[in-house]
Formats: C-alpha cells, sequence, structure tokens
C-alpha cells in the first residue's frame, strides 16, 4: 500500500529578483511502513522537497497524498489534523529550553487540549520507548545531543503519526550518538509500523537505514531503488559522485558495526 505519493511536485523561490527552482516536477511513491532515505549534495532540494509532505512548503504545482488523502485538497482545518499524523524532527532538535523532557514530549498534546493527566501518561509512555524514562525531569540543557534527539523524536510521535520526517536527523550528532539513533528509528519502524522518511548527506546513514532512497539534483529525482542496489551499482552521474568519496565511511562504519547492516543484500567489505 502505498503511503506518500507525489505526484509532479514543483516549488520556486524568489531570491534577490530571481527565481529558484527548488523542487522541479519531482514523482515519488513510498510504501507503507518503509523507510525511505532522499539524499542528495546541498542545495539539491532535499529539505524543500520533505516539507511538501506535510505542506510546511506549499508546492506551486502538483499532488501530495499522505494516506490516501490529497493535502493540496484540504481545508486549513483539515489540513492541520491531518498534518497531526505527519511528525517530523530538525537536526536541531527545536526543543523548548524552559520546559523539561517530559513536558517536551507532551507539548503537541496540550496544543491539541489533550486531558493534562492523559498527555502526561502518553509522554511517559514514549519517553520509555526512547529510553529516557529516567530523564523525565531533566531540561535539554542538561541532555546530550543523543538524548535531546531521542527527545524530539518522542515529541514527534505524541500524536501517533503514521508518518515520521527526518530532516538531517543525525547531522549535529557524533558517530556513537548517529548509531544510537539509528538503532532507535529502526525499532520504533518495527514496533510502531511507521512510515519514516529519511533527508541526509549522510550516505552511511542511507545505507544503513534506508530500504530505498531517492538520488536528488538541482531539484530533480535522478535515480531511485532499494538502497543496498543503488550503492552496489549506482546508475546516475550523481548517485556516483555522491557514492564513492562516501563509500570508506560507510566501510569503516560497517567495519565496527556490522550489526547496522545484518538485514542488507549488500556488504561492504
Amino acid at each position: 500500500m502505498n503511503m506518500i505519493e507525489l505526484k509532479h511536485i514543483s516549488r520556486t523561490f524568489r531570491v534577490q529578483k530571481q527565481s529558484i527552482t527548488a523542487v522541479n516536477d519531482v514523482s515519488l511513491t513510498i510504501e507503507q511502513g518503509e523507510i525511505f532515505g532522499i539524499v542528495g549534495f546541498s542545495g539539491a532540494g532535499k529539505s524543500t522537497l520533505v516539507r511538501c509532505i506535510n505542506l510546511l512548503e506549499r508546492p506551486d504545482t502538483g499532488e501530495v497524498i499522505v494516506n490516501g488523502l490529497n493535502l493540496m485538497q484540504l481545508s486549513k482545518p483539515q489540513l492541520r489534523q491531518a498534518r497531526k499524523k505527519i511528525g517530523m524532527i530538525f537536526q536541531d532538535f527545536n526543543l523548548l529550553n524552559q520546559r523539561n523532557v517530559l513536558k517536551n514530549v507532551s507539548y503537541p498534546l496540550e496544543l491539541d487540549h489533550a486531558d493534562k493527566d492523559a498527555a502526561e501518561k502518553r509522554a511517559l509512555e514514549l519517553l520509555e520507548l526512547v529510553d529516557l524514562q529516567d530523564r523525565a525531569t531533566s531540561y535539554p540543557a542538561q541532555l546530550s545531543g543523543g538524548q535531546q534527539q531521542r527527545v524530539a523524536i518522542a515529541r514527534a510521535l505524541a500524536n501517533r503519526p503514521d508518518v515520521l520526517l527526518c530532516d538531517e536527523a543525525t547531522s549535529a550528532l557524533d558517530s556513537e550518538a548517529t548509531a544510537s539513533v539509528l538503532d532507535l528509528l529502526r525499532s520504533l519502524q518495527k514496533k510502531l509500523h511507521v512510515t519514516i522518511v529519511v533527508i541526509t548527506h549522510e550516505l552511511s546513514v542511507a545505507e544503513t537505514l534506508c530500504d530505498h532512497i531517492a538520488v536528488m539534483d538541482g531539484g530533480r529525482i535522478c535515480e531511485v531503488g532499494k538502497a543496498a542496489q543503488v550503492f552496489a551499482h549506482p546508475t546516475s552521474e550523481t548517485a556516483i559522485r555522491l557514492i564513492e568519496p562516501a563509500y570508506a565511511l560507510a566501510r569503516s562504519l560497517y567495519q565496527r558495526r556490522p550489526d547496522l547492516f545484518k538485514n542488507k543484500e549488500a556488504r561492504l567489505t
């Protein structure tokens, strides 16, 4: 079953009297329950594309269909409801420093006027899910980067989303914290059957985590396929330029953490 369908999506910005097309006629299908990566060089249009999925960036043309709903056709109240089923996490965590961990996680539920006790119960369940139940009363400044990202992930799951969008979610983390967050995302996908879309320029992240990937360049999709196949046999010029210098990094990660690759069709040897 298709969870996300993007049909002929385009998005153009005006910058200093010039038109810049960040996303150019992109069509893409993402299956329910898979982990899908979108990779490319800086400026390829990856972040703009992922923000089109929940209409944080509204496409100029095309259709955005999530779980059977064409978001482009929804009224503002309907779109607000639909967005509750699309969680999002960011590179810089976006936590509220004046709130402790528990209140950061329950914040989306408070905005939705949920019962206070029910919101706190849900937040505690999520903290246990991300293995931070002992840090409920801590504040973001008291946590490591990896722990802060786990809080952000828990918060993104508060409304039981069908889709989780990850925009460079590990870019600010060291290698150990990155491996921990990748383990968590894979575990969540299996437990919750949530569809995860990962935007990253870290090719080792895409190879270890994603089932399928799309390679972007100049606002267009230039290659789509199973992650293992694209890494083993890239066909587009952009994929080749991306993968060759990054392959040594992925091989190094495999040597240190081969367990991350246990479900992959290809091995980096």
